[in-house]
């Protein structure tokens, strides 16, 4: 199989990069070096001119051994070497496992196994990736199940304006220092279970339970006070009408759990566990902050822009390999924050600095100013509906529905972390 591939690699050289060098011998090795090496100075090198390179009186009878054994070798065609492919690179992967164990007891190795790990991730992509067939256009039936892959949330900015939540795409809010992110996204998470939709959500500046709490506050209707009361004495009484409420209403699953840290191919990973263990599919994956997932890529750069670049990168990747929507935020420094909030302006694109580069990769933007008003918050404990703050989104970019860059709606924040759209008058434009 391996010497097919090689055979055939003379013919088609692109394969020969896609052989894994775990499953290479010396000889091997030193044969498709060679290669390269001629082509630069020939169109077409053949084995014979790259053996003739190599021969020396020590490698001599290994050449020969190599040169009988090629002889024998046949040469594949398309399927064929898709399959091979796939054949091998399972094999790359036992023997990065198998070195991975065998450091393991080693003092003094955590880099090396990093490494390792970061290989066997890149191993499976590429394993995973030549499983996808192309789409034939004629093939309306696909277009269709595509086209379901939305999820249309109950908030009537986005449905009066045909946005849907797409599967296989990348969302983010850019926020300031302390600009209440991470209200937006426990909302965003609501709405989506309200319409059925299995969400992971990823709790990386609390506590999981603080998640947990403004779900169950907004699905009751209570405020922290009334939350905080019901529940001195345990969950029970909380949970069981929570999940009476869900029941009746036909939500979704909300698995919150706190992953400070984690790469993104662990994240795929219990994705694909998940769809195995409890046959679910996760449709929806909120990321607090995109900042505190780590990148996969072995080589990142200490740049800090430039990771968040591969962060997002990688994330949009997940969000399209995995079917799943993805949800997550960028957050400005604080200089550039204090200067917005001081002059009451809304971020722009160009506002995210060096992390520009990673709204290249989100499909969907949203710009978000948290104000405060006026009168004193927290005086009514019991009163659900008081209001704690208005966020007022702009889109910063789109791709879908009827809204458009500069497009804002004002949302009012209540005490039960309910957020709800505040309509607001449009200004009359005198005629010129």
């Amino acid at each position: 199989m391996k010497l097919d591939l090689l055979k055939t690699g003379f013919k088609i050289p692109t394969l020969l990069t896609e052989i894994p060098h775990e499953v290479l011998d010396g000889i091997e090795t030193e044969i498709i070096g060679e290669y390269f090496k001629q082509t630069r100075i020939a169109t077409q090198p053949t084995i014979k001119s790259v053996l003739q390179e190599l021969i020396t009186d020590d490698n001599r009878q290994t050449i020969k051994a190599f040169t009988d054994q090629f002889k024998n070798a046949k040469e594949l065609d398309l399927a064929q070497q898709q399959i091979a492919l796939f054949k091998i690179r399972s094999q790359a992967s036992r023997k990065v496992i198998e070195k991975i164990y065998t450091l393991q007891d080693q003092e003094g190795t955590e880099k090396d196994i990093e490494i390792l790990y970061d290989r066997l991730t890149e191993l499976k992509h590429r394993k995973e990736d030549q499983l996808q067939l192309p789409i034939n256009a004629k093939h309306w039936e696909e277009l269709q199940k595509s086209e379901e892959e939305e999820i249309m949330l109950h908030i009537d900015w986005f449905k009066n304006n045909n946005v849907p939540i797409k599967k296989k795409v990348l969302y983010s809010f850019i926020a300031t220092t302390n600009g209440g992110k991470t209200i937006l996204k426990t909302w965003f998470a609501h709405e989506l279970i309200k319409t059925g939709s299995n969400v992971l959500y990823l709790a990386q500046e609390e506590p999981r339970e603080d998640t947990i709490r403004r779900i169950h506050q907004s699905t009751l209707d209570l405020t922290e006070h009334q939350y905080r009361k019901q529940t001195e004495n345990g969950f029970e009484d909380v949970g069981k009408r929570f999940n009476e409420e869900s029941e009746k209403e036909g939500y979704g699953n909300l698995y919150v759990v706190e992953w400070p840290g984690i790469k993104i191919s662990r994240i795929r990973q219990y994705l694909n566990d998940h769809q195995k263990q409890h046959n679910e599919t996760i449709d929806a994956l909120i990321i607090d902050y995109g900042k505190l997932v780590e990148t996969d890529n072995a080589k990142a750069s200490k740049q800090e822009w430039e990771r968040i670049g591969l962060i997002f990168k990688e994330l949009k990747e997940l969000a399209m390999k995995e079917n799943v929507a993805v949800i997550t935020s960028i957050q400005l420094n604080r200089e550039s924050s204090k200067d917005l909030v001081e002059k009451g302006l809304t971020a722009d694109l160009f506002d995210v600095a060096g992390a520009y580069e990673a709204t290249h990769h989100v499909n969907y933007v949203w710009a978000v100013r948290l104000q405060y008003p006026d009168i004193e918050v927290d005086v009514e404990p019991e009163n659900p509906n008081q209001i704690k703050g208005i966020y007022p989104l702009t889109v910063q970019k789109q791709k879908y529905g009827d809204l458009r860059k500069g497009d804002w709606m004002q949302f009012q924040w209540l005490s039960s972390h309910r957020l709800l759209q505040r309509d607001v008058p449009e200004i009359e434009i005198p005629e010129i």
